[in-house]
């Protein structure tokens, strides 16, 4: 199944519902390096604050000696003397400690910045292979719909040389011996109206468009009739229009009573409703609606 546009936002969508799902696909995408990264910069945290508190109490421990040292240095100056000695000794293992934890430090921030780095590289190749996922998709959706339109495209002409070859039968329900007008025939009407004025030559351009022309007698009543047929696989409320237009003007071409029809396999909502409105029939596989009944059952919306 293709996964489109909407998918992904209502994955996100799921994801910001999910808290627990959101932890899971965030451990399917970071590497275990990532996933362990926080952890390890809190255990360096805390190591790093031992250790200075280790310091801190050393520097306490050393003051509290240099205090006791200088109260003996005052009864016991030999005595400070010789403890003198060990105390710059301390000192210098203080400083010693001092350094190498400074170094540590260092080595472990360079690994944090490395880590960093590393991160930022790898969200900008996910952003980039989200990038290029996107354009897929896309790229999928215009040729989903590019297919989808050639096949209506198919379906229309296959129903309009079914309803072209087929006329008489199909559209039984609203004339006796229905005949498709030729196209030579239909562009002279057209013509000789313009002519005598009684449509424009832009009316006569539109009202050619036509899918089809269609004479007949009424089935109940011995008059001539014509139909103005837009053929479509699914009939929207453009055919609808197009056919109330093109049957008003070939009735002031014909000088004659001429109903608009739409024929198709089914009919959008916009559609009926426009069919009802306007006054335009719906020929369905040979069956026929009235303007009224075409709202009879009323579809879902698109």
């Amino acid at each position: 199944m293709t996964f489109t546009v909407r998918d992904f936002e209502d994955l996100i969508r799921l994801l910001d519902q999910r808290p627990e799902w959101r932890e899971a696909l965030r451990q399917r995408i970071l590497t275990r390096e990532l996933l362990e990264l926080p952890a390890q910069i809190q255990a360096l945290r805390a190591e790093t604050e031992r250790r200075f508190q280790r310091v801190e109490e050393q520097i306490a421990a050393l003051a509290e000696a240099q205090r006791r040292h200088y109260e003996e240095f005052v009864a016991h100056r030999q005595e400070f003397l010789a403890h003198r000695q060990e105390t710059d000794r301390r000192f210098a293992e203080l400083a010693e400690a001092q350094r190498r934890h400074y170094e540590e430090f260092a080595a472990h921030r360079q690994e944090f910045l490395a880590y960093r780095q590393e991160t930022d590289r790898r969200f900008a190749e996910l952003a980039e292979a989200l990038r290029r996922l996107i354009e897929q998709v896309e790229g999928l959706r215009r040729r989903a719909d590019d297919h989808a339109r050639d096949i209506g495209e198919l379906k229309t002409m296959r129903l309009e040389a079914w309803y072209r070859e087929e006329a008489a039968s199909l559209f039984r329900g609203l004339l006796r011996r229905a005949t498709v007008v030729p196209s030579p025939q239909k562009n002279q009407i057209l013509d000789q109206a313009v002519e005598a004025g009684r449509i424009t030559l832009e009316e006569a351009d539109r009202a050619a468009a036509v899918d089809l022309l269609v004479e007949g007698f009424h089935r109940r009543e011995d008059r001539r009739l014509f139909l103005a047929v837009e053929i479509s696989f699914l009939g929207s409320d453009r055919d609808v229009r197009r056919a109330a237009e093109r049957a008003a003007i070939f009735a002031r071409a014909l000088q004659t009573e001429v109903w608009a029809v739409v024929a198709s396999k089914d009919l959008t909502g916009p559609a009926r409703r426009a069919a009802h409105e306007l006054g335009v029939w719906w020929v369905q596989d040979g069956r026929a609606f009235r303007p009224d009944e075409v709202l009879t059952p009323e579809p879902e919306e698109e």
